[in-house]
């Protein structure tokens, strides 16, 4: 019975933050092309105005609070940024993939084997990071690909964790 719920709480997740992720990759297609380009600012500050934008503007807002929303770090779509950076579209991907993935595998995600092998999914990023920031070297398709690997390590974690309440 036990294994219903956290089954039934995995493929909620994957729904919700699956919609939600459809909104961000089609938010720019309701506006004019390049509405929204040269977004940069700073994670945790609301660098622009948003209210102009009426609904649309929410996973914009979202992004400026929580993205630094670099123009040169970004996909564009519609002659426009995304809400979010390469990486954390990347994360946004393989998070999405991993929780697939826990649905499939149920309540073997209970070995502690998945803890693991999130966590050491987690490294590449770390290291990817450590080599841009004090080598300044600019990665943006590696930044991408191991934040899809960061997500699905990430989604493994959440997973474990989920199967393993008692």
């Amino acid at each position: 019975m036990k294994v219903v719920i956290q089954r039934t709480v995995l493929i909620s997740l994957l729904i919700i933050l699956g919609a939600l992720f459809c909104i961000i990759i089609a938010d720019p297609m309701f506006y004019p092309p390049g509405t929204f380009v040269h977004l940069d600012g700073r994670p945790s500050i609301m660098d622009h105005d948003w209210s102009p934008y009426g609904i649309g503007g929410w996973a914009y807002a979202a992004g400026d609070f929580l993205c630094h929303q670099e123009y040169s770090r970004s996909f564009i779509l519609n002659g426009s940024q995304l809400p979010f950076c390469i990486r954390d579209i990347g994360l946004m991907i393989g998070f999405l993939v991993g929780l697939a993935l826990c649905i499939f595998k149920d309540a073997s995600l209970k070995d502690v084997k998945y803890l693991k092998l999130g966590a050491f999914m987690l490294l590449p990023t770390l290291i990817q990071w450590c080599i841009e920031h004090f080598m300044s070297i600019d990665l943006p398709v590696s930044r991408f690909l191991l934040a899809v690997i960061l997500g699905i390590g990430a989604s493994f974690i959440v997973g474990h964790a989920l199967y393993r309440i008692e």
